[in-house]
């Protein structure tokens, strides 16, 4: 024991790497056990409930691919038509998910955030996980059907992967962001829905940017959803056609919306008297 009077010596560098990890693997516990909260809320209990996560991103975008078929246009580079089209969608899917259910995150969380140990963060963090391991997870099960059923081998996963993973992190900030606007201001919630809408003609989904004109390409560009799901094509059907991506820009936009979203859900606990 010190002395009276003395100052106590600092932690160790072993004691602050202990805490650190001892830190992490509490949070990993508080965000596995919101996970399967999530699950069961959305789900229920039944055994086969959680299939409907992965069946409905792969459903939607199997019936817009078929009606994409259906129009009979022939794409250059004797791209598929319908992959192209499940490849665009299916990734917009994880931004309207996680976009769109970000509103109601905190406000049906309301009585776990009582909990010193579980944060806002926490809450976005599971529920964004849990709607980008679907989309992930339909995504290998369309590039495996396009290897056994169409002979396309992809030309790089991991580019596709990589592209992905960006596309969860921004929509991540996006989401944190919009929780705690929706904090707020609770009608802002109306307006998320046909906002995302919106956006799906302009995120670059169902087109390419080699279709257009250099000074359209430069506009739609400034989006950087369009960037990722040319990234994803890239990755997908290799030089088939040229493809056009900012990734320094995109990774810009995420450390932005992040550093944002976690401010400003700092400020929402404050606001919904949660200590």
């Amino acid at each position: 024991m010190s002395a009276a009077g003395t100052v106590p010596e600092p932690p160790s560098r072993r004691e602050r790497s202990h805490w650190l990890i001892e830190g992490i693997a509490t949070q990993g516990r508080v965000i596995g056990a919101l996970i399967m909260r999530e699950m069961q809320t959305r789900f229920g209990r039944h055994n086969l409930g959680f299939l409907w996560m992965f069946f409905e991103p792969l459903f939607l975008g199997c019936m817009v691919g078929l009606m994409h078929t259906a129009h009979g246009r022939q794409l250059p580079g004797g791209v598929n038509p319908f992959l192209f089209s499940i490849v665009g969608y299916v990734p917009f899917f994880m931004f309207r998910s996680i976009v769109n259910r970000a509103g109601s995150a905190l406000h049906s969380n309301l009585t776990l955030l009582f909990h010193r140990q579980v944060t806002p963060v926490d809450v976005m963090i599971a529920r964004n996980l849990l709607e980008a391991a679907a989309v992930i997870g339909v995504i290998v099960i369309i590039v495996s059907g396009a290897a056994w059923f169409f002979e396309i081998v992809p030309a790089n996963v991991a580019q596709i992967l990589f592209a992905l993973i960006l596309m969860c992190l921004l929509c991540h900030g996006l989401s944190m962001m919009l929780a705690a606007a929706t904090s707020r201001w609770e009608g802002l919630d109306r307006l998320i829905h046909p906002i995302t809408y919106l956006m799906m003609p302009l995120s670059g989904a169902f087109y390419a940017l080699h279709w257009f004109p250099s000074h359209l390409r430069e506009l739609l560009l400034w989006n950087p959803l369009v960037s990722l799901h040319e990234a994803i094509r890239e990755g997908m059907f290799g030089d088939r056609f040229p493809s056009y991506y900012d990734i320094p820009y995109v990774v810009w936009w995420i450390l932005g919306t992040n550093l944002l979203g976690l401010a400003a859900l700092r400020t929402a606990r404050r606001k919904l008297n949660i200590f």
